[in-house]
């Protein structure tokens, strides 16, 4: 069966739904349509259509199709149970077209009293249910303001006992969304998947990425480098500055943050989300591209650090490739993004859970990555690219579901990279445009503003090789914060400057 390109509007009385039905030649009695409620079925062979929607439906005199031969549509009216009902998110074609029952989480919690829940045949019940339960509640709960709900949102990472695995999932680590993946990396690999840093992916578990990332992030990063970047930037003539090119990007705005930017400027209320009407080509990505189906999501939290890490990536690539995507756009938001480069949702070591914000750790590592691997190393566009994560972030769900398709839509022409799709951003977007709450958002634009005021140059550090020792011939490390990097810098200059004085 093939699922047809259609869209839904409203009116105050009906539901509006226009299905192209293009090249089938059909009688009208080979055409089944049913209304059950809060679905509606379309049927005509090799179509099938299949839409459940947040209210009721009736079918009564006021139903009416009707073909249009001359766009090759057919246009069906359908009544509303209620009249002047608002049905919202009618462009979201994935949502609409999830499938209900397969496994229903704490995203459809409102639907769980009318529908048996199901699942893994064997699944283990823990306290993570009640955390899950008490998640979604809160983000459905819409009584205090947004900035209540920031302060009251938890986003700390849950202390627990450590896991005990069984032989099974010790030959098999997990990773991608909601750690549901295996072997999927190591044949990318092979295939020149230039993204992947872990040695064995398929065989690396949680914390042993973690610890290797933070390793690899120091042997990474380049000290003379990132000297040389700030030097240019604040010491540079102009010629330098030209092209270097750090002026030109610091001074770039991505699109999507420009668009919340205009938007705020001109809005009466500044407390709203901005209103985004999704292209054709995004109704079509959602409708063909995209899994269709409810999720069972084990770390809801989670998924939101890795939207924020990826936004961070994806911002950064556009603002370095001013508003445009290139060649390297894939490289350079798998790079930006732990989750596709080492697989790495932990993001910080379990002994330090205790001690460290999620948050301000992903901040942290987004910019130890981003003064690491792109052309231009600079923790004042580190700093700024953040700020347009935030901005994206409070623009709400829809101009974050923009964001997310736009990266989904770089890895998908990819003959390699699309496996990051696979096992994790196709997922994130579906189970996103189903299950993201508008108030957990703005919560996660709350605490992300409030940990970047707090954000420095001595909480960026990294370990350095200064030296080799003589007798053992190991290499000697030096821990160094980019703001000492940056002090020994300028005394040399200065010296020098006195020097030739």
């Amino acid at each position: 069966m093939l699922t047809p390109k259609f869209s839904v509007t409203q009116d105050e009385e009906f539901l509006r739904i226009s299905i192209v039905i293009a090249t089938v030649r059909f009688s009208a009695s080979s055409v089944e349509m049913v209304v059950d409620d809060k679905v509606f079925i379309f049927h005509l062979a090799p179509y099938y259509l299949r839409l459940r929607f947040t209210h009721g439906l009736i079918d009564d005199e006021r139903f009416k199709a009707e073909f249009k031969s001359q766009d090759e549509t057919i246009q069906i009216q359908v009544p509303k149970e209620n009249r002047g009902e608002f049905f919202e998110d009618l462009d979201l074609q994935t949502k609409l077209l999830a499938r209900h029952g397969d496994l229903v989480g704490a995203d459809n919690l409102e639907n769980a009293s009318e529908t048996p829940r199901k699942g893994p045949l064997i699944q283990e019940v823990s306290s993570s249910q009640d955390e899950t339960t008490d998640l979604a509640a809160q983000a459905a709960s819409t009584k205090h303001s947004h900035a209540v709900e920031g302060d009251e949102f938890n986003w700390e990472i849950e202390q627990t006992s450590a896991p005990v695995f069984d032989a099974a999932n010790l030959l098999k680590p997990k990773y991608g969304f909601d750690n549901k993946y295996d072997t999927a990396i190591g044949v990318s690999v092979a295939n020149g998947n230039d993204i992947n840093e872990l040695d064995e992916p398929d065989k690396c578990k949680s914390e042993d990425r973690t610890q290797e990332r933070l390793r690899k992030e120091n042997l990474k990063f380049d000290p003379e480098y990132y000297v040389s970047e700030y030097m240019t930037a604040k010491y540079g003539d102009k010629e330098d500055a030209e092209i270097n090119g750090i002026q030109t990007i610091l001074k770039s705005t991505p699109p999507l943050a420009k668009k919340f930017l205009k938007w705020y400027k001109q809005a009466q209320d500044k407390d709203q989300v901005v209103p985004v009407e999704f292209s054709e080509q995004e109704q079509k990505q959602m409708r063909e591209y995209l899994p269709k189906k409810s999720y069972l999501v084990d770390d809801v939290k989670g998924q939101y650090f890795t939207i924020l890490s990826l936004l961070f990536a994806y911002c950064f690539e556009q603002t370095e490739n001013e508003g445009a995507h290139s060649t390297e756009s894939g490289w350079t938001i798998g790079k930006l993004a732990p989750q596709l480069s080492f697989l790495d949702q932990q993001i910080v070591l379990s002994e330090d859970v205790a001690q460290v914000s999620m948050i301000k750790a992903i901040i942290v590592t987004g910019i130890r990555r981003s003064l690491s691997y792109p052309l231009h190393r600079n923790f004042d566009l580190s700093l700024k690219v953040w700020n347009y994560v935030y901005y994206i972030l409070r623009g709400g769900k829809r101009l974050v579901i923009q964001a997310l398709l736009d990266i989904h839509e770089v890895f998908r022409f990819h003959d390699v990279y699309y496996v990051y799709n696979t096992i994790l951003i196709s997922d994130l977007c579906a189970w996103f445009i189903s299950g993201g709450r508008e108030s957990i958002i703005r919560s996660l634009a709350i605490t992300l503003k409030n940990e970047l005021d707090q954000t420095k140059k001595e909480d960026i550090d990294f370990d350095c090789i200064c030296g080799v020792d003589e007798e053992t011939g190991e290499p000697q490390w030096e821990n160094l914060t980019i703001e000492e990097m940056e002090y020994l810098a300028e005394q040399e200059y200065l010296e020098k400057q006195e020097a030739n004085a």
